[in-house]
């Protein structure tokens, strides 16, 4: 399976099942959502970047976030509260 970086999310995509593709200056960029296509197409030399740097492994960087659909997360660790931000409030907290 061949894979690339998407530029906007720096999310890991399939090349055969990519959402879309541009092509700017000659090079192929690869999506995960219609959505960051749209961002890219709108000015695709904000996203002109090297390669991502790969470790001794082959492995490209992983991003800090996660994305589904129009649904992005911080991947846990990321963000400094662990998650809590999901866990419900006391009874009689306000928010």
């Amino acid at each position: 399976m061949a894979t690339a970086i998407d530029p906007v999310c720096a999310m890991t995509v399939d090349t055969q099942t990519a959402a879309g593709t541009s092509t700017f200056e000659g090079q192929t960029y690869y999506f995960c959502s219609a959505s960051c296509k749209v961002e890219f197409d709108n000015n695709p030399a904000k996203f002109r970047r090297e390669e991502m740097t790969t470790d001794e492994s082959g492995q490209a960087d992983d991003p800090r976030f996660t994305k589904k659909g129009d649904f992005v997360a911080p991947k846990f660790g990321s963000a400094g509260s662990g998650g809590a931000e999901y866990e419900p409030l006391p009874p009689g907290a306000k928010d």
